[in-house]
Parts: C-alpha cells; sequence; structure tokens
C-alpha cells in the first residue's frame, strides 16, 4: 500500500473533536513544522520509531528482532541507529513494555472506512461522526475524499481539522462537497513571525479562511493554540480577533498549550 498515506493514530469514543461521540483519523504529514506541535511524529509523511528510555526495561527484544543492525542493547540514547532504520515496526511489535512505538501505518479506502463504520452505530445515538485530524489530512485529497465520499453514503457527519494550508481548488473538487465541518486554525497573523515558527508565510492560510467564506458551505470554527510569548501576545490575539470579527464563524476555541511535544522529539531521536 505505497500509495497510500499513513494513519499515526486512531482515537475511537473521543469526545473533544466535534460533537458527539466521534472516532479521529490522524494523518501523518503537514506542510508546517510548528516549534511547539504536541504531535511532532505527525510532521512527516513517513513512517517513524519512537523509543521512549523510560519505560525500557533493557529486556533487548527490539534488539534482537531488528534485521537491519538500527539497535543497539542497553538505555543509550543513541539507542536507535536512524540512518539504519527503515521504520518496519518490528520492535515496536517485539516490544512488551510499550517503550518502542511505530507512527504511521497505511490503510486502504476500504479498510479506513470499514474501521470508522465500526462505530456508528454510536454516531447515530449521540450525534457524533468522525474527524480527520493530523498532521494535515487535507494533505492527501484524493484519498482523503475517496474516504469521505463512502462515508458521506453512510450519513455520517464528518469534520475535518486543519492547519489553513492546502490547494483550495483541489478542495473544492474532491472533498468539500462530503464534509459538515471544518476546525481551522489561525496561529500567527504576522506573515515574518508564521514562517519563523511554523516554516510557511501564512498568506495561502489567511486567503483560504476567507474562500471558505465566499460562499459559506460549511460549520466553520476557527482555533488558535495558546503558545506562551509567541500566538498569545495582544498584538497576535487583537489582531485574530479583527480578522474572524468579520466572518460568520461557528466559533473560536484557544487551544490549550501542551508541552508533552519535548518529550516526543527525544523519542524520535530528534532532541538529546
Amino acid at each position: 500500500m505505497d500509495n497510500y498515506p499513513l494513519i499515526f493514530d486512531i482515537q475511537r469514543s473521543s469526545f473533544v473533536d466535534g460533537p458527539g461521540i466521534r472516532t479521529v483519523v490522524f494523518f501523518k504529514g503537514c506542510p508546517l513544522q510548528c516549534e511547539w506541535c504536541h504531535n511532532p511524529e505527525s510532521q512527516s509523511i513517513k513512517s517513524e520509531i519512537l523509543w521512549y528510555n523510560s519505560l525500557c526495561s533493557c529486556c533487548d527484544n527490539c534488539f534482537k528482532v531488528c534485521k537491519h543492525n538500527a539497535i543497539q542493547p542497553g538505555h543509550g540514547q543513541n539507542r536507535i541507529d536512524r540512518s539504519k532504520c527503515n521504520s518496519c515496526g518490528d520492535c515496536a511489535k517485539a516490544c512488551i513494555y510499550n517503550a518502542m512505538k511505530l507512527a504511521g501505518q497505511a490503510y486502504s479506502v476500504e479498510s479506513l472506512v470499514e474501521l470508522v463504520l465500526k462505530d456508528k452505530t454510536y454516531f447515530r445515538t449521540s450525534g457524533g461522526g468522525v474527524t480527520f485530524s493530523g498532521g494535515e489530512p487535507l494533505m492527501f485529497m484524493e484519498f482523503l475524499g475517496s474516504v469521505c465520499k463512502k462515508l458521506k453514503q453512510e450519513n455520517i457527519d464528518i469534520a475535518v481539522q486543519t492547519c489553513g494550508y492546502f490547494n483550495f481548488d483541489q478542495f473544492e473538487k474532491t472533498v468539500s462537497q462530503y464534509i459538515n465541518t471544518i476546525y481551522f486554525d489561525l496561529k500567527l497573523v504576522d506573515n515574518a513571525l508564521h514562517k519563523k515558527f511554523t516554516g510557511q508565510y501564512n498568506n495561502k492560510i489567511l486567503e483560504n479562511l476567507h474562500k471558505l467564506f465566499s460562499p459559506k458551505k460549511h460549520k466553520i470554527i476557527i482555533r488558535t493554540p495558546i503558545v506562551p510569548g509567541i500566538t498569545d501576545t495582544i498584538d497576535n490575539l487583537g489582531n485574530i480577533s479583527k480578522i474572524i470579527g468579520k466572518l460568520n464563524h461557528e466559533g473560536f476555541e484557544k487551544l490549550i498549550y501542551n508541552n508533552s511535544f519535548h518529550k516526543k522529539k527525544v523519542a524520535l531521536g530528534r532532541v538529546i
């Protein structure tokens, strides 16, 4: 399934990513590289191994099953040689302590739809549905559109969480007609600061935001992660208020800052 995007997590019975009971599907890959991203394993489109030193018992099962000599025995921070690791996941399967975890698994359109529909009864009784998150699900519009089309045929409520950096014309052609709600992240208004902290300028994001209201076809909730000293400044929040004050949106949410990203970056070998 080399042509399918990777999914790094699927959370069933969620109550925080939209109305009712929801299944949340997290796509792997994002055009932004936010410094504060609490899911750094979502940024790359490739599968990755996370190793949590604090959970490791030094049983060395991972070392024994690795066919690429990418794992060293013991507790050293450089235990995984990332240049040799191909993220096959054998080490994660062998680890009984969950110290090794594989982030990134491919699903076909049919298998992902089948998994989501397992919770169809809960969606019906609670007014819930499926939420596609990431990473950035709109990086994979052909795949996402195919999944959404099949779910819409089952009358499943569909929400998409997006950083706003996507091809709007392709979105209109492949995904827009199937989704009910869009959670749109608006992080920083200052263009230079947006580039500094996310790796991309925000021109396309602001342009897409206004296009979603011209004309408006979805329920749209705008969200801002509250990052101390970066997004929580009076200037930034004031400028966001000015922008969204002119839009007929369904709500504005301030997302609580989550500093768990550092632990995950260490587990990914990005910080030693």
